[in-house]
């Protein structure tokens, strides 16, 4: 056996073993406190937990690849992702970021085509990780994860509508007025005087977030600020009381 073969194995191990763990403190009662699983009894969870797989990315990591094939999906436990495309030209443009109780990945095996965008950890993530034949177990098996499910897809279809109309109607000011207080009620922080938008975003991600450049966020950013909206601090985005209000 080479030094190679052995490093493989070790690193094998290791994750085995880090997964193993991370599966066994597992419980039903972690998943309840998500919006997709309220309604479902013990033995549901314990059956889905089961027959999934427990995940854990690093911020920065890739959970899929546009256009690789699909045949898993994740639901979110903890920490942040992003789902964006990329462009002929090399553009990202941001589709959504999801948070726990909310699945990724599911259109590729609803619909038996590659991977329609890339999905990014933004921060240290834990997913449920199922195949298309245990999902549809799942769901088979509990009409409240089916319906939690739905109500979680026609949310996100009705967001999107919004997004689409704003990008017609709305100015750049306006949509990422918009996009920083949907980050604030999803994952913002309170702080003195309005919210911290966490995790950190760039001026490149937030581009991507309301389809525009990152020069024309930069532009954005400098007027928001000025009609004390925001408040840009250490890398910080902190969104003011006056920008909360509409």
């Amino acid at each position: 056996m080479n030094g190679s073969t052995l490093q493989w194995e070790c690193r094998e191990r290791a994750i085995t073993l880090a997964y193993r763990s991370y599966k066994d403190t597992m419980q039903p009662a972690i998943l309840r406190t998500l919006p997709l699983f309220r309604g479902l009894s013990d033995d549901d969870l314990r059956v889905l937990l089961a027959e999934s797989c427990q995940r854990s990315f690093a911020a920065g990591e890739i959970l899929y690849y546009q256009g690789e094939s699909g045949a898993t999906c994740h639901i979110v436990l903890q920490g942040r992702v992003r789902i964006f495309v990329v462009a002929e030209d090399g553009r990202e443009l941001a589709v959504r970021i999801l948070g726990p109780g909310e699945i990724v990945g599911e259109m590729a095996l609803f619909e038996d085509l590659p991977r329609s965008a890339n999905v990014e950890a933004l921060e240290p993530t834990q997913t449920v990780e199922l195949d298309e034949a245990t999902l549809n177990r799942c769901l088979h098996r509990s009409p409240g994860l089916a319906m939690g499910l739905l109500r979680a897809l026609s949310s996100r279809l009705r967001s999107t509508t919004e997004d689409a109309e704003g990008l017609v109607s709305l100015p750049v000011p306006e949509r990422l007025l918009r996009q920083l207080r949907r980050l604030a009620v999803w994952s913002g922080q309170p702080v003195p005087g309005g919210i911290r938008i966490v995790p950190p975003m760039t001026q490149q991600e937030l581009a991507a977030l309301t389809g525009a450049t990152r020069e024309s966020v930069n532009r954005a950013l400098n007027r928001l600020r000025h009609e004390c909206k925001v408040r840009l601090q250490d890398g910080w985005i902190i969104l003011l009381d006056a920008g909360l209000q509409d």
